[in-house]
This record gives structure tokens, sequence and C-alpha cells, in this order.
């Protein structure tokens, strides 16, 4: 089997496309920090006056406004004095800072390239016409077929590990090293919550990669259902994509049906317990990630099910 991972890996990194996903990834999280740079406010060492003035300014402002704008100002004049009672610098910047709002958002590129690299695996050998060489070796389908699913997860972390990587050093050259335990406030589905900047961060990417597990397997199904690679890459693309807005809507949904609590696409984003333990109302991050185990079985036994019965027929 190790051997078989091996002869996969090789596979994946003789094809210029999977250097390229990772110089990508680089030179995202290169801009992504010049962005974050130019956007963000210049870091205040006299933050607590500057708070307490934009208080005041906004407390004047709430007497000329309409019904309408007073509550949006009086939560922003809300979030200023929290800031001042848990002695929050609302202008602190450094490489947490940057990697728990940038590069977590980067981080959607690796779950697109995994998808890619997945979707077009296994259809790109009935493609070009390699599929009875490989099969024809001395290996069972399913060991064969597992090889390369071992070898796209492994790929998959290398580029998690490359985003990683790539944003603290960026993060490090452009905003220095700062507080790893340093307070910041973020909204969630309930509402703002206290937090920690470098933990969210590293909590955000754990919960990220059940979710990555989950899209690099759909779409490694669709590579052993299709022959053709176009065809399984495009619809891997879209199911990633549509996933978000059904997911919302679904979790519209599950406000009235029990049932819409069980489809998958409510849990493919568990950064949310990250902020806050529950999701519609009763779900548990438990129950998130034993719902999309139920998934994931679904969707392997499909795979090599099918694959082992699968004609080769060119």
């Amino acid at each position: 089997m190790i051997k078989l991972v091996q002869n996969e890996l090789m596979k994946i990194f003789s094809k210029k496309a999977s250097w390229i996903y990772m110089i990508i990834i680089l030179l995202v999280c290169i801009l992504g920090g010049v962005i974050f740079q130019k956007v963000s406010p210049a870091p205040s060492d006299n933050w607590r006056a500057d708070t307490t003035a934009e208080i005041q300014r906004l407390e004047q402002d709430l007497a000329n406004v309409s019904e309408e704008e007073k509550g949006w100002i009086q939560g922003q004049i809300d979030q200023q004095q929290q800031y001042l009672n848990d002695d929050i610098n609302p202008s602190a910047i450094s490489n947490w800072h940057f990697m728990n709002s940038m590069v977590i958002g980067i981080g959607v590129l690796v779950t697109l390239f995994s998808v890619i690299i997945c979707s077009g695996n296994v259809a790109a050998e009935f493609s070009d016409g390699t599929i009875k060489q490989l099969l024809i070796r001395p290996h069972k389908r399913w060991a064969i077929l597992l090889s390369k699913y071992i070898a796209l997860v492994l790929y998959s972390l290398l580029l998690c590990l490359v985003l990683i990587v790539s944003g603290y050093l960026v993060g490090l050259i452009l905003f220095g090293s700062g507080d790893f335990n340093a307070k910041i406030y973020e909204m969630g589905l309930t509402g703002q919550k206290e937090a920690v900047v470098g933990t969210q961060f590293f909590l955000k990417m754990l919960y990220s990669l059940p979710s990555l597990l989950i899209a690099m397997t759909i779409a490694f199904m669709l590579s052993t259902l299709f022959k053709s690679q176009a065809l399984a890459v495009g619809i891997g693309i879209f199911v990633l994509f549509i996933s978000s807005t059904l997911g919302g809507i679904i979790l519209f949904l599950a406000e009235k049906y029990t049932w819409a609590k069980f489809l998958i696409f409510p849990h493919m984003d568990l950064g949310i317990y990250a902020l806050q333990d529950t999701i519609l109302q009763d779900i548990t991050l438990p129950i998130s990630l034993a719902i999309l185990a139920v998934y994931y079985v679904i969707f392997m036994t499909v795979t090599f099910v099918f694959f082992q019965k699968r004609d080769i027929s060119i």
C-alpha cells in the first residue's frame, strides 16, 4: 500500500498544476497582506483616548439621526464601550490578526484546488487511457483506489500547510510578531463574542478540515462516476460553490422543518463553532460531525462499490 501511495503522489507532483496551486496560495497571501495593510487603520498607542473620543462623537450623532439609524449607532457605541471595558485595542494589528481574518478567507483556495485535483484524478485515468495499465497490476481494485484517495488527502493537507506557513511568514514580515493571546471580538450567529486571536485562527483551521475532507470526497466520488475529466471537474466545482448558498437556504428551512437539519450543507461550514456551541438551536459540534460522518461513509461506499464493478473498457 505504501508503494502505491508513493506512486500516486509522484503522479500528482509530476503535474505542473500541483506546484502552481501552491505558488498561487503564496502569491494570494502576499496580495492579501498588502490589501490588509492598506485597509487596516494605523495602530494607535493612545487607543483608549481615541476610543473615548469616538464614543463622544457617536453620542452627538445619536441626537441628530432618524429612529432607524439610532439602533445602528447605539450598537457602535456599545461596541466601542466594550473595547474600553475589556481593555481590547481595536486598532491592534499583528500577524495573528492577519491570519485570523485574511488567511482564513484565502483557505477557500485550498478547498477549490483540492476539489479540482480530486475531481480529475480517476477520470483522468480513463481520459488518458491509462486505467487498463493501472488495473492489470497485481493489486486489488480497492487498494489502487484507496492509494489514490490517501495520496489526495496528503496533498490537500500539504496545501493547508502551505497556506499556514505562507500566511504566517507574510504576516510576520508586514505586521510583525504580535500577541498570540490578544483579545478580539468576532460576530457569530447570536452576536459578538470575545475570543483569543491566535486560538481563534487555529480553531477555524481545525474546523475547516472535516469540510475539506467531505468536499474532496465528493469530488473523488465524481471522478469515479464519470469518464470525462472535464465533466467531473465541472460538477465538482459547481457543488463546491453552490454548497454555501444551499447551506444558508437550508438553515432558514430548518426553523420549520426538522428533516432539513440532517442535510449535509448546513454542516459544511463548521467554523461557526469557533464562536458558539450550537447552530440551529440544538445542533452541536458532535452532532454536526456525526452527520458529516454518515454522509462520508455513504460517499465512500458509493465510490468503492462503483469502481469495483465498473467496466474499464475505453
